[in-house]
């Protein structure tokens, strides 16, 4: 926990609002250290809750779930069901109100003295008086009491409570009680803070990455195989220099690389920490313990060292689940005679992930938003542009690289390394239709025979082929006729393929989609208009579809990836 916060909440009285982001360190890891009102020995009288806002996630879940809490750390007795309850904000401060003055009640009633009260003459529950301050005391209330109340997944609070969820931020203020919030996130308090600006500014307490030995002081105790703290320093040394992770994603790392790194092991005395089931363990033997030398650890890094790349990009984002990526990496075993060897099947890889169930026009969408995220928009017009030929046909698109097109410039990152790039929803359909028109089958009456001819010729041309020595008019005018054919055949299938663009099929498949994480909408939802989406498929994953369709990817990107 982090020394700042727990001076802060350990020395009343508390700000009242206290921001605390903590962007390399889970929600579970950062409950307070300080005391609270139920150990005898503290001399303070706080009450420290802690409540997700992920768990709750309405409003009369959240505001009850506070209640709940603070019932229960308090040590008051449980109110009814019907009561508990709480649905807006005014039911959930006066019930604030009367459990604080119950609570005084009870902490000052064993040896703190009498609450000074103020009651209503009509009728109403007594409120605590706030006083002038007096030894050390606010209307007969020690300083040393309060309410201490930790959410964490704090910006999920806007989802939770709507655009007035700024009310959590003036809770002592609203409810003229003691109490001290602290909103726990991973995001910057920028990022969350009320678009209104009607939230206080907080106390900023940052959390910052966990150090190496705090790191090895969590997960060296996992295994007491003598080569478990080499290994971890060899997962230190490769993730570290890369990212900063949680250390719960460290452990989940390294629980799943320990297999692979240690399947090559010969039989040794340590070999009951690993437990591998293939190792003769428990038939009398009694193999030497194993001797860890250079060349030894030399050879086990260079083994681990495809498992341990691949586990940055596909095991920490969680796109392959922890079995599959060990299993997939371990040497397959035989039985051969009743004794088990380890075969090696070549190179080890990571298996495909099952097929998409996907329509024609959604690969279609896919690919073109693959394309808008990653080429620069004064690079459609080249890329996918299809004009007029002299003949009449249309130039495709995909084919028109000059040399040296698309090389990245000295200096500037690629951009399929910077990440996907928002585009317009017009620039997506643009897109779609030009690979659409270029590359989908098309119906039978406006498919052109081998000769060039349609399948539904006029009886002009036979009677033109019947004879053995036509004109030069004629010819002219069969070839004439053969272009106007074709440019009719390619006009109407160009108005269908604008007829589909369009239509409420198309339109219909991208919230779908983005339902499925492929697409992402950048832009507001409420927005009708200059709708911004974002295509969240990887280059393999696209790549993949592109094949199922016929389509070189390659020929359609700016930075075409070698």
């Amino acid at each position: 926990m982090n020394l700042t916060l727990e001076t802060l909440l350990a020395n009343p009285p508390c700000p009242s609002l206290v921001y605390l982001h903590h962007p390399h360190h889970s929600s579970a890891s950062i409950i307070p250290s300080t005391p609270t009102s139920s150990s005898s020995s503290s001399t303070t009288s706080q009450v420290i809750i802690k409540i997700d806002a992920i768990e709750y996630n309405t409003p009369k879940l959240l505001l009850s779930g506070i209640m709940n809490k603070l019932y229960t750390a308090g040590g008051q007795s449980h109110i009814g069901e019907d009561e508990r309850e709480i649905r807006t904000f005014d039911g959930f401060s006066q019930k604030f109100r009367l459990w604080w003055s119950n609570y005084i009640s009870k902490s000052q009633g064993k040896g703190k003295g009498k609450v000074k009260t103020s009651s209503k003459s009509n009728g109403n529950t007594a409120n605590v008086a706030h006083g002038i301050e007096k030894n050390g005391e606010i209307g007969g209330i020690s300083s040393d009491e309060g309410v201490i109340i930790m959410i964490t997944k704090a910006e999920r609070l806007r989802l939770v409570l709507g655009n007035g969820w700024s009310l959590i931020t003036r809770l002592a203020e609203l409810t003229e009680v003691p109490v001290s919030v602290v909103l726990c996130s991973t995001m910057p308090w920028d990022h969350i803070r009320p678009i209104r600006g009607d939230a206080p500014e907080p106390v900023h307490v940052y959390l910052p990455p966990p150090t190496r030995d705090e790191i090895l002081s969590e997960l060296l105790p996992c295994s007491k195989h003598p080569l478990w703290p080499r290994f971890l320093d060899l997962i230190l040394s490769s993730v570290l220099s890369i990212c900063q992770p949680k250390i719960e994603e460290l452990h989940y790392l390294s629980i799943s690389l320990w297999p692979i790194y240690t399947s090559s092991l010969p039989p040794h005395k340590s070999m009951i920490h690993l437990a591998d089931q293939s190792y003769p363990i428990g038939n009398g033997l009694h193999p030497e313990e194993i001797e860890i030398t250079i060349k030894l650890l030399t050879d086990l890094k260079q083994k681990s060292s495809l498992s341990l790349a691949s586990s940055i990009e596909n095991l920490l984002p969680r796109l392959i689940g922890s079995h599959e990526f060990t299993k997939s990496f371990l040497p397959k075993s035989t039985a051969m005679d009743g004794i088990s060897s380890i075969v090696d099947f070549g190179k080890s890889s990571l298996p495909k992930p099952p097929s998409m169930e996907l329509t024609t026009v959604e690969k279609f969408l896919l690919v073109a938003g693959y394309t808008a995220s990653y080429n620069p928009p004064k690079s459609d017009i080249r890329l996918f542009g299809r004009g007029a030929l002299i003949d009449g046909k249309r130039k495709k698109g995909g084919g028109t690289r000059r040399t040296g097109y698309g090389r990245v410039r000295i200096g500037k990152v690629p951009q399929r390394l910077l990440g996907p790039k928002p585009f317009t929803l017009d620039r997506l359909l643009g897109l779609f239709s030009s690979l659409y028109t270029e590359h989908s089958s098309r119906p039978e009456e406006l498919q052109a025979t081998i000769g060039g001819e349609s399948s539904g010729s006029s009886s002009e041309d036979n009677e033109i082929e019947d004879d053995w020595l036509p004109s030069i008019a004629q010819q002219s005018a069969k070839v004439e006729r053969k272009r106007k054919r074709e440019v009719e055949r390619e006009k109407k299938w160009d108005d269908h393929v604008d007829e589909l663009a369009m239509s409420v099929k198309v339109w219909g498949l991208i919230p779908q989609l983005e339902s499925q994480g492929m697409l992402k909408r950048v832009s507001p939802q409420d927005r009708l208009d200059n709708i911004m989406l974002r295509c969240e498929t990887d280059y393999e994953t696209a790549k993949t579809i592109s094949k199922e369709l016929k389509i070189i990817l390659d020929e359609y990107l700016y930075e075409a990836v070698m």
